[in-house]
């Protein structure tokens, strides 16, 4: 009887796998026997899922704009108030940078190339519109500041954008305190003053 393979959770474990790599040896560091040496199987099982190298790396970058889209996304809408939907979308973010700055390089690779750029523009829109959303219903219940809201979540995907920026070259450099201050300072930015 043959063998039945999961075909999205091997693609799913050759993404993980080829994340590993990328990361450790960059774009052009990175061969698919070394993936396949991770996986514990021959190079040309990779090639009934990705038929190169590039074809690879399209997908693990897709694959990690996409995810970080629909966090903000879920995690935007997730909650009873403004307050609390901001408090959670801040802490799952600051909770992936280890994470996200794994993956940091990869994406700066991916930015060379004129699909990359696109898919990072509509990755950062897709953020952008749930973290206006959410700002936009906190100044309608009186929480947030006035402001326009697009341009808001600009400013407040700009900080998390840097501090994960600095994660990526200086790995730790954003732990503990600097998390704990980043979460606190976007908030209060956020927050409407209160009337003397």
């Amino acid at each position: 009887m043959p063998k039945v393979v999961d075909v999205r959770a091997r693609r799913r474990d050759i993404l993980a796998a080829a994340a590993t790599i990328f990361a450790r040896h960059g774009y052009r560091g990175t061969r698919l026997d070394r993936v396949a040496a991770v996986m514990g199987v021959g190079k040309s099982s990779l090639y009934h899922y990705f038929p190169n190298k590039e074809a690879l790396f399209a997908a693990l970058a897709d694959e990690t704009l996409r995810r970080e889209a629909e966090l903000f996304e879920a995690v935007a809408a997730a909650g009873p108030s403004p307050q609390e939907r901001l408090h959670g979308l801040l802490d799952a973010i600051v909770g992936m940078f280890d994470e996200w700055a794994a993956v940091g390089p990869l994406l700066v690779d991916f930015l060379r190339e004129p699909r990359g750029r696109r898919r990072m523009r509509e990755t950062l829109a897709r953020a952008r519109a749930a973290l206006a959303r959410l700002i936009q219903d906190g100044q309608r219940t009186g929480s947030f500041r006035d402001g326009e809201p697009q341009a808001l979540a600009t400013v407040v995907l700009g900080c998390l954008d840097g501090l994960l920026l600095e994660e990526i070259v200086e790995p730790g450099v954003t732990g503990g305190r600097v998390r704990t201050a980043a979460r606190e300072m976007l908030v209060a930015a956020l927050q409407r003053e209160k009337a003397p």
